[in-house]
């Protein structure tokens, strides 16, 4: 189906680009942050609320945005997403004080939000079957490669200008996207009808069924042991295995580069294979690998990030599959289904990284701990739920 005066490869790199905002908003100015703090003259945790904050109002506007979508439209929200987006960038080069800037990323993220609900759900309205599923991991191989390059692309930033300008970069990138909303056609079916109370109940309606319930449980769940590694692995790195910082980078990226093989494995080889047993087998490799780190993960760099490279391999292989089939289980409600997706995916990563903060014995131990605990859980409550079948295997084509 064509949704753009442009055609099909147009709109999925269009929403490729549109799900890159969120890895590019966060990523991009990480070597800024310290010059960040020294303009403003304030400490280094006061700056990075403009991270953790930003994630926390991320999650959370999506679970407004989903419902909205449904009710008003694809193109509306999306419109006003970008507006914010833009206006919050804008803000953010110009602001005079720290507070300042930390009530715009708020914003920013909000707006952020609003790009991310809507283009999954441009995804399910336009596609279905296996074209459904390349453009799900085309969508993914960009959220891997954004924050693998951002960090690298903002550093270069810097050496052209100040922090300010990063800011000025992602303000350009909302009107690029701007641009290219003035092509898309609205995709939206039947429209959620009453009032904006009643749009925001779907998400109890939509968390009713049983099915796309308990498999966005068992999904959210399963992605926390790459989160767990994002909290822990530069402490794993500089301070266990003493790497420079710009060592850790290149392990970082490495692993980021890694990780692509995931989706292009699955549209290449691998969604093939019988889909219970292939996401079993996902799941155990997340078990198994847990424990050869916590056994074998203190041998060195090289040992911990070949050690956790399976796990990244799998748990990426496993997202355009896993994706889909949450998407497909309600004709209805595209965009809070969408939204659901997004938001429990992150508070399960929230979750994962308050856990990484207990007292572990060492990081690899909590790194591998979580794996393992991740994989028995979900393998677990996948052959649970491949018996009770209260969801459908096979989404429609």
């Amino acid at each position: 189906m064509h949704n753009a005066a442009f055609g099909s490869n147009w709109l999925i790199a269009y929403l490729a680009f549109l799900s890159a905002f969120v890895p590019l908003s966060t990523a991009l100015y990480l070597p800024a942050l310290p010059s960040m703090s020294t303009y403003f003259g304030v400490k280094h945790e006061l700056t990075n609320l403009s991270l953790s904050l930003f994630m926390l109002f991320y999650a959370l506007s999506m679970l407004l945005w989903g419902p909205f979508s449904d009710k008003y439209g694809r193109k509306p929200i999306l419109l006003a997403g970008l507006i914010l987006y833009i206006a919050s960038s804008i803000w953010l080069a110009v602001c005079p004080a720290i507070e300042q800037l930390i009530a715009g990323r708020c914003l920013q993220a909000i707006g952020s939000g609003a790009l991310s609900s809507t283009s999954l759900a441009i995804v399910k309205d336009t596609y279905g079957g296996r074209k459904m599923e390349n453009v799900l991991a085309a969508i993914q191989t960009m959220t891997i490669l954004a924050p693998m390059l951002a960090p690298v692309l903002g550093g270069v930033l810097l050496s052209l200008t100040s922090w300010r300008g990063i800011f000025w970069v992602l303000a350009a990138c909302g009107g690029l996207a701007l641009l290219g909303w003035c092509a898309l056609r609205e995709t939206c079916g039947p429209r959620t009808q009453g009032s904006v109370l009643a749009a925001l109940g779907r998400v109890r309606h939509v968390l009713g069924h049983k099915g796309f319930r308990r498999l966005l449980l068992l999904f959210s769940t399963g992605s926390m042991s790459f989160m767990a590694y994002l909290a822990t692995s530069a402490y794993i790195y500089e301070e266990m295995f003493h790497v420079t910082p710009q060592s850790y980078s290149y392990f970082f990226a490495a692993n980021a580069a890694v990780s692509l093989l995931g989706p292009l494995l699955y549209v290449r080889f691998l969604r093939d294979l019988p889909r219970h047993e292939f996401i079993a087998c996902c799941f155990m490799t997340t078990g198994v690998f847990g424990v050869l780190i916590i056994l074998f993960g203190a041998g060195g760099p090289f040992t911990f990030a070949l050690l956790f490279t399976p796990i990244a391999i799998g748990g990426y292989a496993l997202r355009p599959l896993s994706t889909m089939l949450l998407m497909t289980q309600m004709d209805t409600d595209t965009g809070t289904v969408s939204s659901l997706v997004g938001s429990t995916a992150l508070l399960f990563g929230g979750l994962s990284m308050l856990l990484c903060s207990l007292p572990w014995n060492n990081f690899i131990l909590a790194t591998g701990g979580i794996a393992m605990l991740v994989g028995l859980i979900c393998t677990s409550g996948w052959l649970w739920l491949d018996r009770e079948r209260v969801f459908s295997l096979t989404p429609p084509s």
